[in-house]
């Protein structure tokens, strides 16, 4: 009895402070929430998923049965994804897992960090020069992946991927590009094209 005392308020005032936020929680602050407060995390879930779903329900546009499913089970989903991220290879090597395990799915992730898909699957491939990419685009992916900075940098220097399998008995070289050529090349809007070239490459990645 006298544990289910202490453990009401507790609660109570966990989600009593995530309600104080003028929005619901995104992945990013959900994370940080169920890592705070493990012990609750289903209760935190349920919360930010009923939150969520009202405030779908809220909107100008008429909100079918299946808008709402879908919102709820990518945010289930993404939770259980972050509950299981400590399972993670201490190592990026695969971008793709390493997305998946931090509860996105692609276009969510690239919706995220602000890119396009085409620099995303040429993130996932290392076909990007290290030398050349923004410091602040290795500090958001670092952010969004729930990883460390020095993480994110060592992936970004590891070798290009074949993406494509070749009969030659010589494989071709794969050849990387400057970030800023694909900024330019992508589907993202002018004045997103233009926050990407105004930033400067990272430092600790220059060759």
């Amino acid at each position: 009895m006298t544990a289910n005392q202490n453990r009401g308020p507790a609660l109570d005032d966990v989600l009593a402070d995530i309600a104080a936020a003028p929005s619901p929680p995104d992945a990013q602050i959900l994370r940080a929430w169920t890592a705070k407060h493990p012990e609750f995390a289903a209760e935190i879930v349920e919360f930010a998923t009923d939150w969520v779903e009202m405030e779908t329900a809220r909107s100008e546009h008429v909100v079918t049965a299946e808008d709402v499913d879908v919102v709820v089970n990518r945010t289930m989903s993404r939770v259980q994804a972050m509950l299981d991220a400590a399972e993670r290879p201490e190592v990026v090597t695969d971008l793709t897992a390493d997305i998946r395990a931090a509860g996105y799915d692609l276009d969510s992730f690239q919706r995220a960090v602000g890119i396009d898909r085409s620099i995303l699957d040429c993130l996932i491939s290392r076909l990007i020069k290290p030398a050349t990419v923004p410091g602040r685009l290795v500090h958001v992916l670092a952010e969004v992946l729930n990883r460390t900075v020095e993480r994110v940098r060592d992936y970004l220097r590891l070798p290009p991927q074949q993406v494509t399998a070749y009969k030659a008995r010589k494989r071709p070289e794969v050849k990387q590009a400057d970030f800023a050529f694909l900024v330019q090349h992508s589907g993202l809007s002018d004045s997103e094209k233009a926050r990407w070239l105004a930033e400067g490459p990272d430092p600790a990645l220059q060759e």
